[in-house]
């Protein structure tokens, strides 16, 4: 379920963003999804070189031409640029050497463009600037050209972000206008490298509206999980920064780091300062986490500058995840000295109980057998009470008949109250006599029972005959003419009779029935089906039919 989740809010944040803004998306859903992706990132590794070794295996192919090496190369050196600086820097030198026995100068000068863009990544300055410098401009096609202007970009706005000597860093500055400017002049006005330059001047200039709206331009082109998009995103961030606004900026570093992780990126920026950030707010554990998976990016990358940039900061949260770790360990000791404590109390306190409760269970024990035989001797009495009391809790629900059947069962109550009173005062003088023989007799008599069905008989059928005194004669209605059922005499029922009158009384069920009457579940069933095979009516309404007799009788004697 969780899975399931996690994938759709990944396809929500995949959707534009700025038809719904990111206020309406909790952190702690972005924190869950970034989360679960940073488990998963091998897969994306693992999938990055499984299509690495596709192209490789075709690469070393004796049968594949030099041109179509030249190309899988390129297409390696692609796919390794942002994943693993060795391997880019490796296939990079491939395609100039294929570009060179091919000798096509547009190849050449885009392998060594590729060269100089790896460097440049990486941080070595000066070997690539060394490779740009060899490169005549004016002998490059327009795409090289563009791609040539960019890659002077990126490294003069490095090395003005880097350089420590102000007259150097002003003189890097201006450069990297320069480059901007020709960019500018040499693509499209739609496209992404010059809405990128576009959005960086305005970021520069402080006009945030715009810097957001190119923005949006930019994002909504790309989707969650693409390079371009960890980018976009990541710019966006430095946006809310400015603004102060936290939560926001908080979220588009999230959503970068997930595109990065999910596109195999290992040099990215957005991890590490997200955990800056978080480390900022305390949250140490999420920080230290995020930071240990950005130096681990970065050394896998071969980065020497962003793992350099990382380490300044990684000692700082590591420290502060160490003290945590030990304020949290101090008071997990703490709560074991106090468990441990408790615990001694506790089996202390447990050993003192055990000691009286056995006290007092010998004691118990003493009075548990004449007890038991007291409550055998009232059992058959205390039932046939709880089935009057059961009567009188489902006739209670028939509001014409209530004044009747509280008269007659309080009577019938007080009656057995009496019995039981008389019972119980007969039994503690027979225990006192220790006249326990006779007691014992006295229990086992089963004429107390055949008398007290039999009374509970005589009272239940007068009783319901008061209340449905035209009973018998509307049963007799729903059977067969020549089948009706007599009574001895007018204040009795026989026992199908009797079924049927519980019936009526909201009584159904026959286990219930038996209970009352004393008799087998199997003997009130087959009586049952026995009166519906005599029945007139629909034999599986015949219930029903019983529940409606005196329904309307409101000639009810009080």
């Amino acid at each position: 379920m969780k899975r399931i989740f996690l994938l759709l809010l990944s396809l929500f944040i995949s959707f534009d963003f700025f038809a719904a803004p990111l206020e309406d998306v909790q952190l702690d859903s972005l924190y869950s999804l970034l989360d679960q992706i940073i488990a998963e990132r091998e897969s994306y590794s693992i999938e990055k070189n499984r299509k690495i070794d596709q192209f490789r295996v075709v690469l070393e192919t004796d049968s594949t031409s030099t041109r179509n090496k030249y190309f899988l190369a390129t297409e390696i050196y692609n796919q390794y640029l942002v994943f693993e600086f060795y391997g880019a820097l490796h296939f990079a030198y491939e395609a100039i050497k294929f570009a060179q026995e091919l000798n096509e100068p547009e190849l050449i000068h885009e392998s060594q463009l590729n060269l100089a863009q790896v460097l440049v990544i990486a941080g070595i300055y000066q070997e690539s600037s060394e490779i740009l410098d060899k490169l005549n401009p004016k002998k490059l096609s327009t795409h090289l050209l563009h791609k040539y202007y960019v890659i002077r970009k990126d490294l003069y706005n490095q090395l003005y972000f880097y350089s420590p000597t102000k007259k150097i860093k002003e003189g890097y500055k201006e450069a990297y206008t320069n480059y901007c400017d020709s960019i500018l002049m040499h693509v499209p006005e739609n496209s992404e490298e010059f809405l990128h330059i576009r959005e960086t001047r305005a970021l520069d200039n402080r006009d945030l509206q715009l810097a957001l709206s190119i923005n949006s331009k930019r994002i909504a082109r790309t989707e969650l999980g693409h390079k371009l998009y960890a980018t976009v995103a990541f710019e966006r961030s430095l946006v809310y920064e400015i603004e102060e606004k936290i939560n926001l900026q908080k979220k588009y570093l999230i959503l970068s780091a997930i595109s990065d992780l999910k596109a195999a990126v290992k040099d990215n920026a957005s991890l590490a300062t997200l955990a800056f950030l978080l480390y900022h707010e305390n949250d140490i554990e999420r920080a230290y986490k995020y930071i240990n998976i950005s130096y681990e990016d970065a050394l896998f990358y071969n980065s020497k500058l962003r793992a350099i940039q990382i380490a300044n900061i990684l000692p700082v949260i590591s420290k502060s995840y160490e003290v945590q770790l030990r304020e949290q360990k101090s008071r997990l000791q703490h709560f074991n000295i106090i468990i441990t404590i408790m615990t001694i109390v506790l089996v202390i306190g447990l050993f003192f109980i055990y000691r009286q409760v056995k006290s007092i269970r010998e004691a118990r024990n003493i009075t548990i057998t004449t007890n038991n035989k007291l409550r055998d001797s009232n059992k058959e009495l205390v039932d046939a009470n709880e089935q009057l009391n059961q009567l009188h809790t489902d006739l209670s629900t028939t509001n014409m008949v209530k004044e009747v059947y509280i008269g007659e069962f309080l009577k019938i109550c007080s009656d057995y109250i009496d019995k039981l009173e008389h019972q119980s005062l007969h039994t503690q003088k027979m225990l006192i006599k220790r006249k326990y023989g006779e007691l014992l007799t006295e229990i086992k008599n089963s004429d107390v029972r055949k008398m007290e069905m039999k009374l509970f008989y005589k009272n239940f059928d007068e009783t319901f005959l008061h209340i449905y005194p035209s009973f018998v004669e509307s049963f007799n209605k729903l059977l067969d003419k020549d089948q009706p059922i007599v009574t001895k005499n007018k204040n009795s029922l026989t026992t199908e009779l009797r079924i049927f009158a519980l019936v009526r009384l909201g009584i159904n069920d026959s286990n219930k029935i038996a209970k009352l009457l004393g008799n087998s579940v199997t003997t009130i069933y087959n009586y049952r089906v026995k009166i519906k095979n005599k029945a007139s009516v629909d034999r599986e309404k015949f219930d029903d039919y019983v529940m409606k007799i005196g329904e309307f009788n409101k000639n009810i004697e009080n």
